[in-house]
């Protein structure tokens, strides 16, 4: 594991050295086409980044069949020297300097995809959440665009020899004095991408070996995959949306301060820039604190309505520093979560393909919003920086509208869990968190101590849960339309007696739709100090008779008992405070099948479950405790009230 996490640093290295590389000479081609005139100003940032971004989508079939078929630590290092390569070509002969740029996009535009790809195998390989990884990779990123940016600007229009004398004595054995400083440091910072990416490699990160006609033929076959898998697809679309207003947003910045014959340092431009890439450090940094890949996407709606006040602000300041930092926070806290979700929905053997589809959509759909902007720029439609910012601010409102609507859910649960953040620490161990399924139909039995098992439960799960709530609480006003429209919990009615349980169909209905149904079998909240679990229900064997083929994965829940929603001590709530930093521990056990001769037994079923949920505490380091024996009085074909149905007589 420490030799993964090394490894990870160094490509966290490379990448970083890669994108500041990028961006020095980014930057330096901007001001030279900006030097031109005022139409060329207004057009200078959006002409610079379709010429970038141009070969992501050219040659994405390309790139995807290389990165997808050859050992990817070698396509890496291979990409990297390609670039250094046209640094020195174009570097020896003075320019000119767009097509340099040109040049080194295709080397970047094969790099890209291969390091997003491995970035599920140093997940993997290092135990650190997928969702961890991404945030630092764009935080490195972030960085190199900061860096790349103070570069380019400062060292625009000077000589090698004019630089500090470190890097003028590095490189003065090799670099002529002709050539601009920053195309100088851009070189030396792709020669040492190069060496960083050398020691990258991933036991986890399996090629998919092919001919090359075969290869680039699974570009496209992987691509009908990809559309075919709406949770893949969708993130995608968002990503590639949001990306290219971020992008355009920054060119709007530029545009409101660049000035044809006045490129000398203008602070509060400068400044702006730096901002927007540190803002997109920080999103990124307090994206990855969500390391819950579902619950993560319920930051992009209020990301969505940040990146909208951000826009119109710019456009309506004369101080561009909040805005710019603003701008670039909302799209770091977007972008983690979105490209974090895709990353984990696209079939393992296509991730080359997949990454490369992404950087293509993500590009061309910049590509496209930036030359409709360069396109209207050179018209009189939009005359000023300040009405293409107008243009902007419509399409992020919609794209605001369309992010809560499509994720409400998503930011509900995220609403809710940054509310009770205060109040609990929750942490989760065991085989069934690596174990656990990205698809299909589960059953997660539990203990039940407090009315936030639920809520905890749903935490360290990584998906959504399907839970199932007494209709005492189920038919409250507001929550009624909570559980029904948007959580979609199943309804379990109380009644003194009854010989029908609903709630039953209801829950194989939705493991048939390969949902994960959470049950507490219990049929109430622990009431004694003493028991720590009561007898399961009939509900569980009922379900289970009816789907045998339906994995279960067992729980503990350790530290309900005496919070606040507990009965330790008194109901639940009553003169009881409030919890305070209280650590909630989860024991997951790992994903099995229940054995089809015991199913024919109710009692043995449920006698089971009860043993496997008191056997998860091991995965906690607590002591093992034994289950009890169930009642002999009970029958199957015993009438059965709202609790003995399904082991539920509480929320």
């Amino acid at each position: 594991m420490l030799q993964a996490r090394l490894r990870f640093l160094s490509l966290w290295l490379g990448q970083t050295l890669r994108v500041l590389s990028d961006w020095c000479l980014r930057i330096f081609v901007v001001l030279e086409w900006a030097q031109s005139g005022q139409r060329e100003c207004n057009s200078a940032w959006h002409l610079v980044t379709a010429c970038f971004i141009l070969p992501f989508i050219v040659l994405a079939p390309f790139n995807g069949a290389l990165c997808n078929g050859l050992p990817r630590r070698w396509v890496l290092v291979g990409a990297a020297a390609f670039c250094l390569l046209a640094l020195i070509t174009f570097g020896a002969v003075g320019g000119p300097w767009l097509a340099c740029l040109i040049a080194v996009a295709l080397g970047s535009a094969l790099f890209s995809p291969t390091r997003y790809a491995m970035l599920p195998a140093v997940a993997q390989d290092a135990r650190i959440p997928l969702s961890l990884v991404t945030s630092w990779i764009e935080m490195g990123g972030a960085g190199g665009i900061v860096a790349g940016l103070v570069l380019g600007w400062f060292l625009y229009d000077k000589p090698w020899h004019d630089l500090p004398w470190i890097w003028s004595g590095v490189v003065a054995g090799w670099v002529p004095r002709s050539w601009p400083a920053p195309v100088s440091i851009s070189a030396g910072l792709s020669l040492f991408s190069l060496l960083a990416s050398l020691p990258v490699r991933f036991p986890s990160d399996l090629s998919r070996a092919e001919p090359p006609l075969q290869a680039v033929g699974g570009f496209f076959r992987d691509a009908r995959r990809i559309a075919g898998d709406r949770d893949a697809w969708a993130s995608l679309a968002g990503l590639a949306a949001f990306l290219a207003l971020i992008a355009a947003g920054s060119g709007g910045i530029v545009a409101l301060k660049l000035e044809p014959g006045d490129l000398g340092i203008k602070d509060d431009l400068l400044h702006a820039l730096i901002l927007v890439a540190l803002g997109v450090a920080l999103g990124s940094w307090t994206a990855g604190l969500q390391i819950h890949c579902l619950r993560a996407l319920g930051l992009v709606p209020f990301a969505a309505i940040g990146l909208l006040v951000a826009l119109l602000w710019a456009m309506l300041a004369t101080n561009l520093t909040v805005p710019s930092f603003v701008l670039g926070f909302m799209g770091g806290l977007a972008n983690v979560p979105l490209r974090t979700y895709y990353q984990s929905a696209v079939p393992t053997d296509a991730r080359g393909n997949a990454m490369s589809i992404m950087n293509m959509t993500i590009h061309l759909s910049t590509a496209a919003l930036a030359g409709l902007m360069f396109a209207l720029t050179q018209t009189a439609i939009l005359r000023t920086p300040a009405q293409q910012l107008l243009v902007l601010s419509s399409l992020a409102a919609v794209g605001a509208c369309i992010a809560w609507w499509v994720l409400f859910r998503h930011t509900l649960e995220q609403g809710l869990e940054i509310l009770v953040w205060p109040f609990f620490r929750i942490h989760a161990s065991g085989p069934g968190l690596e174990t656990f399924p990205d698809k299909g139909p589960v059953i997660v039995v539990a203990n039940h101590s407090a009315w936030f098992d639920p809520l905890w439960l749903g935490k360290v799960i990584p998906r959504f849960v399907t839970p199932m709530m007494t209709s005492q609480y189920y038919d409250k006003p507001i929550m009624r339309w909570l559980m029904a429209r948007v959580v979609g919990t199943i309804r379990v009615p109380v009644a003194t007696f009854r010989r029908e349980a609903p709630e039953l169909k209801d829950a194989v209905k939705a493991l048939d739709n390969g949902q994960v149904v959470l049950v507490f079998p219990e049929g109430a909240l622990r009431k004694r100090e003493d028991q720590y679990l009561r007898h399961f229900g009939q509900g569980i064997w009922r379900i289970l008779r009816d789907r045998p083929t339906t994995p279960v994965v067992a729980c503990w829940i350790e530290g309900g008992w005496g919070s606040f929603t507990s009965y330790f001590n008194g109901p639940p709530t009553v003169n009881k405070r409030l919890d305070w930093w209280r650590t909630i521990r989860v024991g997951i056990a790992v994903l099995r099948l229940m054995d089809r001769s015991l199913l024919e037994d109710q009692r043995a079923t449920r006698a089971f479950l009860m043993q496997a949920c008191l056997d998860a505490r091991q995965y906690l380091g607590l002591p093992p405790v034994k289950a009890t024996g169930l009642p002999d009085s009970e029958r199957v074909d015993k009438p059965s009230d709202a609790s003995s149905a399904l082991g539920e007589r509480e929320a």
